[in-house]
């Protein structure tokens, strides 16, 4: 018997977790069971082909809001394409509603819901007709036309979470690797799916190293821990840490390691032991929402957006420690003015990335229960993002998607640090990201795909209305050729170098290979040291950037 496990991720760098916990936890059967794992910007005849030319008894599909359209796609096409196939689906996206998944979709026969480690192999069972689908822990099945749900295990104990990269990540290590150290959360925040489970469970501080080092000495590149609160536990992250910094020196070996931590935990020992990360060893996600008390208040978001300011100010001035900050548009209570201070407020403490996301309604979330007391209009279908608030309108949310849009090209980027610092001299962080968006969306700039080289063109034309031309134009060129990015200047700003600064190239370097200089009408340098504007030359000698 053939038993086929779907995994649809979002992108192909990424990799399914649960299914390979799954599978890893199999006990000796006579199943054979294979993954396949593909992504939702496949053509769908060749995923759905590849799937079906394993010949399975029994099909399931991982299931989440960016690949629940592909999902029940495949399992409709699986249906029509070999009519006994038993079908199931699990995952976060059907769990919260396997009643009405049952109702709506007659090619599902199951879902199976909450930690499948223990009942898979108990489905399979009742695919093979030995175990009734009443006695499968957590599977949701028809009795004639009536949907019923069973109870579901308890949460499975730490010590027995596989260790699904223990044989090796062949052919994995230049994709993002998840893995988890904790299951759960402590905190209750009404937009997350971790408020509907109760408590943590974590791992071993020694064995989550074990694991971590694993990969990393398996050549994995980046390491994602899909833990909600990583530091929920204080010492435990803290050893955690220093392992992965010791591993990192004795070794030699430094991927990134990619947390999602609570940063109002964040006290002077954590700092102590962080500072000695190698640059690059660490990658953190700060989730702050929003920096109004009272909209936190409303979603019960525990830590005061003062602790958590304070906490990532340290880490940044730590200056190892790739920071990327998370902020929600659409939270009930929270309108435009006061999204906009949230993002004064954040850009303020200068994280890496700023990540604005906007509100959606999950299945199971506390939010999407409350919708109508909140006022809250959401799209009906994945991945059920806000549509209109209490506070904010359409028009709105719309407007801040260009916002988004300009803050990844000029600020996420870190392209453009120069050319942000001379316009911030004239407005705050949301005025200048309002007023980027405004712009670019009335000339059209924002309605089609932009090169890099277009971007900049855009960018230059916005500054050269603000700053002094010559400033603008030295700073942009700046800008990018510290970037590497010489073939992006516009083409008003392309140079060659002159006699006397190729003499200077051949001076320095032996021989010339990409290395190149500029001659300015202003003192860029001097700027960005100081801060005071001199309209002085200024000659700046650009390394070569290894590609």
């Amino acid at each position: 018997m053939k038993a086929t496990l779907v995994a649809l991720n979002a992108h192909y760098m990424h990799t399914n977790l649960a299914l390979r916990q799954i599978i890893k936890a199999m006990p000796p059967i006579e199943w054979a069971v294979e993954m396949v794992e593909g992504h939702i910007n496949l053509p769908f005849w060749d995923l759905f082909t590849k799937v079906m030319r394993t010949n399975p008894d029994v099909l399931g599909i991982s299931c989440y809001i960016w690949n629940i359209d592909m999902a029940l796609k495949l399992a409709r096409a699986a249906r029509r394409a070999k009519p006994n196939l038993k079908i199931f689906v699990g995952g976060p996206e059907v769990s919260y509603r396997a009643e009405s998944v049952l109702d709506s979709q007659d090619e599902v026969d199951w879902v199976l819901t909450g930690e499948g480690e223990k009942s898979f192999p108990m489905l399979l069972e009742a695919a093979q007709g030995v175990r009734a689908p009443g006695d499968v822990p957590g599977l949701c099945w028809r009795d004639g036309e009536k949907a019923v749900c069973n109870a579901q295990l308890p949460p499975l104990p730490p010590e027995e979470w596989p260790d699904v990269y223990e044989d090796g990540i062949a052919g994995l290590e230049n994709r993002l690797l998840y893995i988890e150290t904790s299951r759960g959360c402590p905190y209750k925040c009404q937009y997350c799916l971790s408020s509907a489970q109760g408590g943590v469970r974590a791992l071993d501080a020694q064995e989550s190293i074990r694991r971590l080092t694993f990969l990393a000495g398996h050549g994995a590149r980046i390491i994602k821990l899909v833990d909600r609160t990583f530091n929920f536990d204080v010492g435990r992250a803290r050893i955690i840490w220093q392992g992965l910094i010791d591993h990192a020196r004795a070794t030699g070996v430094r991927p990134t390691y990619h947390f999602e931590i609570g940063a109002h935990l964040i006290e002077q020992r954590s700092l102590e032991i962080l500072a000695q990360a190698p640059r690059g060893l660490f990658q953190f996600e700060i989730g702050v929402q929003t920096s109004s008390e009272q909209v936190l208040s409303t979603i019960s978001r525990a830590p005061s957006f003062e602790k958590v300011r304070q906490a990532t100010l340290a880490l940044r001035a730590l200056g190892n420690i790739h920071l990327h900050v998370d902020l929600i548009a659409g939270l009930p209570g929270e309108g435009l003015e006061s999204f906009a201070k949230s993002i004064d407020d954040v850009c303020e403490m200068r994280p890496h990335k700023v990540q604005l996301g906007f509100l959606k309604l999950l299945h199971g979330s506390q939010l999407r229960a409350d919708a109508q007391a909140h006022h809250l209009i959401y799209q009906p279908d994945a991945p059920y993002e806000i549509i209109r608030s209490d506070r904010m309108s359409f028009e709105e949310l719309c407007h801040l998607k260009d916002v988004e849009t300009v803050m990844e090209w000029f600020l996420n980027s870190e392209r453009y640090p120069g050319c942000i610092r001379l316009l911030r001299e004239k407005m705050g962080w949301y005025a200048l990201f309002d007023a980027l968006a405004c712009t670019f969306r009335s000339k059209g700039i924002l309605e089609r795909e932009q090169s890099e080289k277009g971007r900049a063109e855009a960018l230059l034309d916005f500054m050269e209305m603000r700053v002094e031309p010559p400033w603008a134009r030295a700073m942009l060129s700046h800008d990018l050729l510290s970037a590497g990015r010489r073939r992006d200047l516009p083409e008003r700003l392309a140079f060659e170098e002159d006699g006397e600064l190729r003499a200077m190239l051949r001076a320095r370097f032996h021989p010339v290979r990409g290395q190149s200089a500029r001659r300015y009408s202003v003192d860029v340098l001097h700027y960005l040291s100081t801060g005071e504007k001199r309209a002085e030359e200024c000659v700046v000698i650009y390394e070569a950037r290894a590609k």
